[in-house]
Formats: structure tokens, sequence, C-alpha cells
């Protein structure tokens, strides 16, 4: 007699809560033998068991029970985790080139570190080896122990059926792509694992030493999602929307359809595909009703849509002519909306927290951010001056602060991050103080600015003030040059800011840095190497301002 049982009476979670597990064991034992002795004491393979576990979509189709089950509790002990006696710091050491404190360090050792002890000691110094140097350190803070050293850990790289033997002859068991799993032995091009539920084989060029990154699909068309991957046997528990994004997981080849994550929980769906769908919109074209669905002879009114209200689509029924919108959170159904914008359609803007940024072109300064036909000019924005924006409307425009005025550009197009001809400075070269007079003849002045992430240092003069990287922020000027001036500008202040040096070497070096409101500008700021001299020579200024230096 062969026996047989559904696929999902065999699977089988962390513990099994309707039996005891001796009994489980005896129980799943018992159908083998018998099913083994009814064939010819030969185990029947699951359906598709020769073929590439890339391949295979799921287990269970048609999956005969008898086979041998090979629970993870009784799982062989792994030959990566191991007692080991190490050697570690038990507490910040310094890493000496002789066994006293005086000599020179090649560097700290966090508490914690493992090292390798040479077996030379010199009084209470012990040598060692640390990242490939060979050095001493006080035998006070090292410690030697047995541990427990764990290199098992791995992760799947794919969904994939685990195996009774290193080859592809008999399934025990599956597994989930992203699981953690422990290593237990390896064999050829073979790794035996334990998951949560099952130990056994599988191809090693399916795990990982770190966790693979989260897969997503995107819905290219609204549509249900399904409680199991088999057309005959799943249900519909939901609906998804075009232009979603989803965790995804696997593919099942067989009935085309992927398994999705959707409000924490596993699905199936036959709408999601890997490229990127754009989220479409609609506008409606007058005052219009919302309703429950999109049949009319059954639906509910449930609210009110405003006309010129740009709403997310997700779908569009031809019969009832209603497209299906995200309203205030909740989607529902319509016949007043279209892809095309009203007439005198003025898009809502958003407040954002105000940002900086410089004009990339002369562009036209609008009172509304209007696209079609454009709203009318307050003024000409200027090429390189620097502006605030206050807010964000659809299309790309954004409401911008210029001196007195306020008015809308569209971001990508007439705006920049970095000011090219932009120079921040934060020393002489500041209003009213000693070398002011060279940065004549700029087009706009940008006053109790800071930079970002700053330090300000004094050394010797009480004018030479170097601006280092630091946890605070300092105080500058912007200055933006026109593009006919501001080259020039440039190279006259590459000359005066070089003529400070130290071992034959300027100390400045021109560098773009950031400004707390987003922007970037040039300013002439300490390298690597001067850096190092200015903060152990330096005096700090904690205001991080010229003028309040002693």
């Amino acid at each position: 007699m062969l026996i047989k049982m559904n696929a999902c009476c065999c699977r089988r979670g962390p513990k099994d809560h309707h039996m005891p597990h001796s009994f489980t064991r005896f129980f799943r034992g018992y159908i083998a033998w018998t099913t083994a002795v009814a064939v010819g004491t030969v185990l029947l393979m699951p359906a598709g068991a020769n073929a590439s576990p890339a391949s295979e979509p799921a287990l269970g189709h048609g999956l005969s029970i008898a086979r041998a089950y090979q629970d993870a509790e009784d799982a062989p002990p792994s030959k990566y985790i191991k007692k080991v006696n190490e050697t570690r710091t038990t507490a910040n050491l310094n890493l000496r080139s002789k066994p006293t404190t005086s000599s020179k360090s090649y560097g700290v050792m966090p508490e914690g570190t493992t090292v390798e002890l040479t077996g030379k000691k010199s009084g209470t110094w012990a040598q060692i080896i640390w990242k490939g140097k060979t050095g001493w350190a006080s035998s006070k803070y090292l410690k030697t122990a047995t541990y427990t050293k764990n290199t098992s850990v791995r992760y799947i790289k794919a969904y994939t059926r685990m195996y009774a033997k290193p080859d592809f002859d008999r399934s025990v068991g599956l597994v989930q792509f992203r699981s953690k799993v422990e290593l237990l032995n390896i064999q050829g091009s073979w790794s035996q694992i334990k998951s949560s539920s099952y130990y056994g084989w599988v191809p090693s060029s399916l795990l990982s030493t770190t966790q693979p990154a989260r897969q997503y699909r995107y819905v290219h068309k609204s549509g249900p999602v399904y409680s199991h991957y088999d057309k005959s046997k799943s249900k519909t528990v939901g609906r998804i929307r075009h232009g979603e994004k989803y965790e995804y997981r696997r593919w099942d080849g067989k009935n085309r359809r992927d398994e999705i994550l959707v409000g924490n929980k596993w699905v199936w769906t036959s709408v999601t595909n890997r490229p990127y769908v754009a989220p479409q919109y609609r506008y409606a074209q007058k005052d219009g009703t919302t309703y429950s669905s999109s049949d009319k002879s059954s639906s509910k009114k449930v609210g009110k849509i405003a006309r010129g209200t740009r709403v997310r689509w997700a779908a569009w029924d031809s019969k009832n002519r209603r497209d299906e919108v995200l309203l205030n959170g909740r989607w529902v159904w319509t016949g007043v909306t279209n892809r095309n914008k009203p007439k005198g359609y003025t898009p809502k803007v958003v407040s954002v927290k105000p940002y900086s940024r410089f004009a990339s072109q002369n562009a036209p300064f609008r009172k509304t951010p209007r696209s079609n036909p454009y709203d009318t000019s307050i003024l000409t924005l200027r090429d390189g001056d620097k502006v605030t924006i206050t807010g964000k409307a659809e299309g790309g425009w954004v409401r911008v602060k210029y001196g007195k005025h306020t008015g809308y550009v569209i971001e990508k197009n007439d705006l920049r991050k970095d000011g090219p001809y932009s120079v921040a400075v934060y020393g002489t070269l500041r209003t009213g103080q000693t070398a002011y007079n060279l940065m004549s003849g700029y087009q706009q002045k940008a006053m109790n600015q800071r930079f970002a992430s700053s330090s300000l240092y004094q050394m010797w003069n009480p004018n030479w003030t170097f601006l280092t990287n630091g946890s605070g922020t300092v105080v500058n000027e912007q200055f933006q040059y026109s593009r006919s001036k501001g080259a020039s500008m440039l190279k006259k202040l590459d000359v005066y800011e070089s003529q400070l040096k130290f071992n034959g070497k300027p100390i400045y070096t021109r560098q773009k840095v950031n400004m707390i409101d987003g922007s970037q500008s040039w300013t002439y700021k300490t390298h690597k190497e001067s850096e190092k001299l200015v903060k152990r020579s330096g005096r700090y200024i904690e205001a991080g301002d010229f003028l309040k230096r002693s």
C-alpha cells in the first residue's frame, strides 16, 4: 500500500504543537517504514527532486511522505562551532615597539581585541602579533581563556530545497531566501546546514556569510493577492495597486506567481514584476462623489472630491467608467477624474524645512507654480545667486525666497547645490577685516553663514586662523561672483591663500565644503597633513567665530 499525504501536512514549523515530540518522530518513522515496505524498501522521491533547486518553485507538488525526515533537533553538531584558547585585551591597549611605555606605539588595540602570543616575555610585558605587526603589550591587560568560536552562521541566497545527502536525490525540506542557518559540514561543492525546522544538504553556492539584501517587486497592474501559489487551492485574501512596492521572496514558475510580503503576511500574486513602476496620478475635472466600489449597482457613496484635486491612481473600470484613486488615505472610486490637469490648475505647495541653493542660470521668477501656461514672471533670478527654498509643489516647482521676494522656479532646471563661483570666507577676508578689499566685484553676499562639521583654530599670529574638520560649526560669509568674473577671482584667491606655508607646502587648499543650510561653497581649509599640525599646536576657538578669537 502506498501512503501519500498533502504537502501541507509535511511542512512543520519550529514546534509541532499537535502531538508530543517523541510521538511525532515515531509516527513519521512508521509512515516512512510502511511505505518503504510497500514499494520494495525503495523510498520515493518528491516530484521534480532531480531538478536544479533554482528551478523548483515550491515543495510539495504531489510530494509523497515516504522519505527520511531530518528534523533540526536530530542534526549532528557543527564542525564550525569550536572551543578555542584565545588571548584578548581587557582594556584599550597600546602595541609598543619595545617593552617600555616610552617606546613607539603601533596603535591602540580596542578592548576585546584578539591577539596572537609569540611566547616571548620581558618582565610584565608579552610579545604579541596584531594586524600583522609584532610588538609588546602589558600582560596585565591580556587575558587568555577558552572561548566558543562560532563561524557557522550562513544565509540563504535563494529559496531552495534541502537534501538528505550531497546530491539532488531526495528532498527533506525547504529553506527560504535570506534565512539564517547553521553550517554543519562541507563536502565537495555541497554544504550541510540546519534551519529552524530541518537539516540537510544544499549547494554551497547558495550560502553567504552576510545576509543578502531584500528584494522587491512592483505592481504593474492592480489586482488580487492569494493565499497559495497553487491556483486550485488559493483564495483571494486582498488587493494590491499599481505602482506599489513589496518585498519579494520567491517565484513559482508553474503557476507564474510571485510571493510577496503584504501587511506582514506572505501572499501570492501574478501582477508584480522586477522593473520599477512609477506611480500615476489623476486630477478631478469637477466637483464629484466618491464610491466604495466600481459597480454602479452595488456601490455606496463614501465622500466628495473637489475640482483640481490631484490623487494617486490604481485602476480604470471601463464598464462603469470609474477610476480607483487614493483620497485622504483611502482607496475609493470616482467618475470625475482624468489624466489632464483642469484648466487654470495650480498645484498645492507643501512647506519644507528651509535649505539653500544657487541659481544655475538666469531664470524667470514666477508668482505661482504653474507650468502650462506659465504664470506671470516677477523678475529674473540671476545666475549664481543664492536662494532659500521653503516649499515644494508638483512638477518640480519650489517656493523660493530671493532677497525680499518670494516666488517659484523649477528646482531641477534652475538651481544647483554648489555655487561654481561662490567663496565662503571666515577670517581676514570677512567684511571690515584686513584683507576684505580682495573680495571686491562680487554679485551677491550672504552674511552670518556657517560651515557644517567644522572647527576653528588660531596659531602664532592672531590673524592666522585655520578651518579644520570637527564636530561644531564655523561662522563665514559667502560671496557669489558672476561667470565672467568668477574664474579670475578664484585664481587671485589661490595665490593669496598659498602664501602661508609649513615645511615648504601651503597650509590651506581650496576645497568644496558643506554649509549647515545644505549648500556648498569653495573655501580655503587645512588639508590632511596641516590639520594635524594645527590641532596639535593651535588654540581651539570654541565660538567658531574669527571675530571672537583672543
